[in-house]
């Protein structure tokens, strides 16, 4: 039927894409991660007891470019205040690139909707048994960190 390769990509998400992901409802990734996810679920770090999964968004778009060299959003916006905030989003990433220095790379855009709480208090990996919804929840390798995680977070 429809093309994805993943229901939900959980990707651990750092305070400062963190702040991007829920005003602006962007995230950008490694090429290397899942490509067409049905929709995308951060699992925030750094906020010590708040670190978790606690929303979700649908993915409405997705676009693999270079954001030294990305000018607009792509495709039709579902609303103006989609089109405002995506907008505003590639501003916040293409500052993070230039100074992270990735911005000459090829990354994964995801254009999202308006995130959604889940529940109260976030998952968490630390949580994680046997029986739990947490075992669902993919752990970060330790290869993922280091050269990669700058596009990754």
């Amino acid at each position: 039927m429809g093309y994805y390769d993943a229901e939900i990509l959980i990707q651990d998400v750092n305070p400062l894409n963190a702040r991007i992901f829920e005003e602006c409802w962007m995230y950008v990734t490694s090429l290397k991660d899942k490509k067409a996810p049905l929709y995308f679920a951060p699992y925030f770090t750094g906020r010590g007891a708040d670190s978790g999964i606690s929303a979700v968004s649908r993915v409405r778009d997705i676009e693999v470019a270079v954001l030294s060299e990305k000018k607009d959003v792509v495709g039709d916006p579902p609303s103006d205040e989609h089109l405002h905030r995506w907008r505003t989003g590639l501003a916040k990433l293409r500052e993070r690139a230039k100074k992270e220095n990735f911005a000459h790379r090829k990354t994964r855009l995801l254009y999202l909707d308006r995130p959604v709480t889940l529940w109260p208090s976030p998952l968490s990996k630390k949580a994680y048994n046997e029986t739990g919804p947490s075992k669902q929840i993919p752990r970060t390798p330790e290869t993922t960190r280091g050269k990669l995680a700058s596009v990754q977070r």
